[in-house]
């Protein structure tokens, strides 16, 4: 054998291999002998095959090929596999020359035929990978399990499930179906159609479940929306590992429950877990969506720490968050700093531009991307016609309307549409608002009909709003916004009965409106507030300190907005009722809890009213305070007595903040990172609590009494 090999080791060059009959008689003799995998190992030291590794291009592939038929190599199965695989690596990927080179070979085994399955699942060809396996057992070849692992692939990617039905019936026929890993790929696969329950049947049947079977029904639940489900079997697994902790967060964060996803996240690090970057995006995320600026801050600081490293999914949601929680200079900087821009990171920073009312700036920087290699998408134009839309730009935004499709060849989506119709509707442009609805290609959503109700009830058009108002209730019965607008519509225009008959159908229907409610940071902790609500830990203080901040506007010259009171009460009443908004106990907890020096931050899930606007202005100058609030539409930054809005962010109904991860996940699909972080994570600990819990480091004696004869100093 020695005496083989070393004749085997003085082959010099391609251009002299050993004839046929010289090479694979030794080879088979081996095998004969049962010294198979000594004789595989010697094959694989042919001079051919050790090439293999070093290909890289088709025509370097093509001579090789070329040499092995030359030489008889391809002859032996393990050697065409090789040559196989080697086609199916390279750049062209022509399935026709893999099935050319396929079918040049006389003894197929099973590997070989894995090898053309898995090519055509890789080139979304689903189907052909099914007919390739009929092919195979019509070969008289019997299945392995990675047979039926890439046949559930690709009914995975194609998200044929049709297709999956047939091949789980063959996995049943050929008795595979205890096997784990296609097990759980069959999960997956009815998981991602949305079949839920069919996903759960195979995993309540199955003898042979692991980690990632319960993490792959956690992500099912997780994907239609029932979290609590998801959460009850996240509680119930035996084992849990950090892919189990970041698609559960992940599954409360991409369904809103962004505290809840916090409260994960906080448990996760006194089990000792350490996240990876996966795990804190969608922390940044949560952040992002609660304005928790001092978390994220943490966030992002730790990752420092820590060494981890900024990869484009993390930086992304760094500049998403810090744009979302005000800091827009930051994660401008940030940007910058990012040296590898994807049309994601783009769309972010843009987005957040956009929001802070910075149109000008938003469009510098959608033309510094044109000239960069980054091509806009859909998305892009999204954010430039929110861009134009705050910041009053109606020209610009038409221009680019016609730009993204004119240009880019980029087809118009409804909430193109949708931006462009709100942008006319808050310019007073109502007909030429209501003509881009109703001629739009696809049918209007009540969105649309929303946005030119609240541009009919800005500019003071009753008639076109009392018809708008009743087509939205006919498109949406069950949602209660509608028929506050229409009944606030009838309010404003001092038709009282019309407004009470619209409430009365609101309660005989059993319709529910969602309550306004603001947030605020402090300490590490999310408080928030409903209007009128008095069960925060700090509720006397609060109240106590809304009556100094009354008296103090008051002598200012502040008057309240009583026309915003679209009930039928007395002027003194109205007052009552508008001194008690979620934003404004919000605010007041900020003035009491926050240092003068810093800004106080809110978040509020409706559109700020007019006078709360007012009123925050007016705090701004009279306590000298840096206010930002984060409503549906976009920041209004309060400084000196005035807004970034320059009140036109109160105009109009808006198109609300997108979720970004949502986004991001459309365009960019990202792979769990492990890394290793340093043990102080657990130690750190982020909060994240609603007012109705008393915060773990919330005193009761520290309760703060307020003399409004003593002045602001007294707080």
């Amino acid at each position: 054998m020695p005496k083989v090999i070393v004749i085997l080791r003085r082959i010099p060059d391609l251009h002299c291999f050993p004839p046929q009959s010289s090479w694979f008689p030794t080879v088979s003799a081996l095998d004969c002998i049962g010294k198979y995998v000594l004789g595989r190992r010697l094959l694989h030291d042919h001079p051919i095959l050790a090439l293999v590794d070093s290909c890289k291009h088709q025509g370097e592939v093509a001579k090789l090929h070329a040499h092995a038929i030359v030489s008889g190599l391809i002859q032996d199965t393990f050697a065409a596999s090789r040559i196989v695989s080697l086609y199916i690596k390279s750049e062209s990927g022509d399935l026709r020359q893999f099935r050319r080179v396929f079918d040049s070979i006389n003894s197929r085994d099973v590997y070989t035929w894995n090898l053309m399955i898995r090519a055509h699942v890789e080139q979304s060809s689903p189907e052909s990978a099914v007919q390739l396996y009929f092919e195979m057992v019509g070969d008289s070849l019997s299945p392995n399990t990675y047979t039926f692992a890439l046949l559930v692939k690709g009914c995975i990617l194609s998200c044929r499930i049709d297709l999956g039905q047939l091949v789980h019936g063959q996995i049943l026929k050929n008795g595979a179906e205890n096997v784990t890993i296609v097990q759980n790929s069959l999960m997956q696969m009815y998981c991602i159609g949305d079949r839920i329950e069919d996903a759960c049947r195979l995993f309540m049947d199955s003898a042979c479940t692991d980690v990632i079977s319960w993490n792959t029904l956690i992500g099912g639940y997780s994907r239609i929306g029932e979290v609590e489900r998801a959460h009850q079997l996240f509680e119930k697994m035996p084992e849990k590992n950090l892919i189990s902790w970041s698609a559960m967060i992940d599954g409360y964060v991409k369904n809103g429950r962004f505290m809840g996803g916090l409260d994960l996240f906080r448990e996760m690090q006194f089990m000792g877990m350490k996240p990876d970057r996966v795990t804190l995006a969608s922390v940044l995320c949560a952040c992002a969506n609660l304005g928790a600026l001092d978390q994220g801050k943490w966030v992002h600081n730790y990752i420092q720490k820590s060494r981890m490293g900024f990869n484009l999914i993390l930086g992304t949601a760094l500049v998403d968050m810090y744009a979302k929680c005000g800091w827009i200079d930051t994660a401008y900087e940030l940007f910058n700093e990012m040296r590898e821009k994807d049309v994601v990171l783009w769309n972010a920073m843009i987005g957040g531009l956009a929001i802070h009312g910075h149109g000008r700036k938003a469009l510098e920087l959608f033309t510094r991307m044109r000239s960069s290699s980054v091509t806009p998408n859909e998305m892009t134009f999204m954010n430039i016609l929110c861009a134009c839309n705050h910041a009053g730009l109606v020209n610009e935004g038409k221009k680019y309307f016609d730009c993204m499709q004119n240009e880019y060849a980029i087809e118009r989506r409804i909430e193109h549409y949708g931006c462009l119709a709100d942008m006319l509707g808050r310019a007073g442009c109502l007909e030429e608002a209501e003509e881009v609805i109703r001629n739009m290609p696809m049918k209007a959503q009540a969105s649309h009909w929303g946005a030119l109700m609240a541009a009919c009830r800005t500019h003071n058009n009753t008639e076109v709003g009392e018809r708008v108002g009743k087509h939205l209730i006919e498109l949406e019965p069950e949602d209660g916004g509608r028929y506050i607008v229409l009944s606030n519509a009838y309010a404003a225009a001092g038709r009282w009965k019309d407004a009470y008959d619209v409430r009365r159908l609101m309660q005989e229907r059993g319709v529910r409106k969602d309550p306004g409610c603001s947030f605020v940071e402090w300490n590490g902790v999310i408080h928030e507030f409903i209007a009128g609500d008095k069960e925060h830990p700090d509720t006397i203080a609060i109240y106590k300190m809304l009556d100094y901040m009354e008296l103090k506007l008051k002598d200012a010259g502040y008057v309240p907005d009583t026309s915003q009171v679209l009930i039928d009460i007395d002027d003194e009443e109205r007052e009552l009722v508008l001194s008690h908004h979620s934003e404004k106990l919000a605010v007041a907890f900020g003035m009491i809890r926050i240092a003068p020096n810093i800004p106080v931050r809110v978040v509020k899930n409706l559109r700020i009213c007019r006078d709360c606007h007012s009123v925050i202005k007016f705090i701004s100058k009279v306590f000298d305070r840096k206010i930002i609030v984060r409503d549906k539409n976009r920041f209004h930054t309060f400084e000196n007595g005035s807004c970034s809005c320059m009140d036109c962010g109160l105009t109009g109904y808006g198109w609300p903040i997108s979720d970004p991860m949502a986004d991001k996940a459309r365009e960019r699909c990202v792979s769990p990172a492990k890394a290793n972080l340093t043990s102080d994570f657990v130690s750190a600990g982020l909060h994240c609590q609603s007012f109705r819990d008393i915060p773990q480091h919330y005193n009761g004696e520290e309760m703060i009494s307020i003399d409004p004869t003593q002045g602001c100093d007294a707080l």
